[in-house]
């Protein structure tokens, strides 16, 4: 199928013409598919989810310990 004009116009920092038309998984999706996953496979499990972002501060040592032994 040819380009459109507008498709053609696209910036090459968004990913040009070919903008919206990968099939490339990108990681949040990953990320998303992998908590799915590891749910799935041991729903008796609590997931630790720690979402997207940076802490505000340290975390307090003890908590750091035991993400140590985990």
């Amino acid at each position: 199928m040819p380009e459109s004009y507008i498709q053609k116009l696209f910036a090459d920092r968004i990913g040009g013409s070919k903008f919206g038309k990968e099939t490339k998984i990108y990681k949040f999706e990953k990320i998303k598919r992998a908590k799915a996953a590891a749910r799935k496979a041991q729903p008796n499990v609590e997931l630790l989810d720690f979402g997207v972002g940076e802490p505000d501060e340290m975390a307090f040592p003890m908590v750091v310990e035991a993400l140590k032994i985990e």
